[in-house]
């Protein structure tokens, strides 16, 4: 379950980045909280249901992780891509 999950996850966070992407490469930090949005509640539907339909309810469960999710990814993703963008200025200087 988690490895489909995370191959599904991860190909679709890259697809919705490169889909949300302009010429300019302006705001990268919303794309990126976006593309990593979606591809975190898609993660927790596949992963919950091939893990647990059957065996237990899982609506409460997948509520409660793509909440979770949301906000980490709100919170920890500009954070990423931010500290990802300065190393890259220094690395050009």
């Amino acid at each position: 379950a988690g490895v489909i999950a995370y191959g599904v996850s991860v190909s679709l966070n890259v697809w919705i980045f490169a889909r949300l992407a302009d010429a300019s490469g302006r705001f990268a930090e919303v794309r990126g909280i976006v593309a990593a949005m979606l591809s975190q509640i898609v993660d927790t539907l596949i992963f919950i249901t091939i893990s647990f339909y059957g065996v237990r309810p899982i609506w409460d469960l997948m509520l409660g992780q793509m909440l979770a999710k949301i906000v980490l990814s709100a919170v920890v993703v500009p954070l990423i891509i931010a500290l990802v963008v300065r190393i890259g200025k220094r690395l050009d200087a």
